[in-house]
């Protein structure tokens, strides 16, 4: 496993999609989504969203940190402002990565008092306002959404 100073500049780059919408491409590095802070409160600082951050950037790091652990390749992580039918502003974060996948659980299993890990998810569920995974042509595709 590369040290974070030895990735690439290209794994490391992030470029913005459209305006309302940003992408990160994400090292197979299982430091890497300790990168994603900066990146996340720069992304909600220019939207205006300041109160997200801690919450988005505690899912951010759940879902890149399992898509590195157990897809073991790089991930493209996309954050976008969207506004769906409702008519309520979401955040929406995703985290696609060629890996092998998974069936996420209808909710998240019972985690033992001193299990250290699996704890990943039942974050995720809490903290969002809604979330799920959907297969892709490369892998999968992992996504949670905050209200504004």
């Amino acid at each position: 496993m590369p040290r974070i100073d030895q990735l690439t500049p290209a794994a490391l780059r992030s470029h913005k999609g459209t305006p309302c919408a940003h992408r990160y491409e994400l090292a197979a590095d299982i430091t890497a989504p300790r990168l994603l802070r900066p990146w996340i409160t720069a992304r909600l600082a220019g939207w205006h969203l300041h109160g997200l951050s801690d919450d988005l950037v505690l899912i951010a790091s759940e879902l890149a940190t399992n898509a590195v652990r157990h897809g073991g390749t790089p991930a493209r992580v996309t954050l976008a402002l969207r506004c769906p039918g409702n008519g309520r502003r979401v955040v929406r974060l995703e985290v696609e990565d060629s890996g092998p996948g998974f069936d996420p659980p209808s909710r998240p299993h019972a985690i033992r008092v001193e299990s250290c890990t699996g704890r990943g998810l039942l974050l995720v569920e809490t903290l969002s306002s809604a979330w799920g995974a959907r297969a892709t042509a490369a892998g999968q595709l992992v996504w949670a959404e905050l209200p504004t």
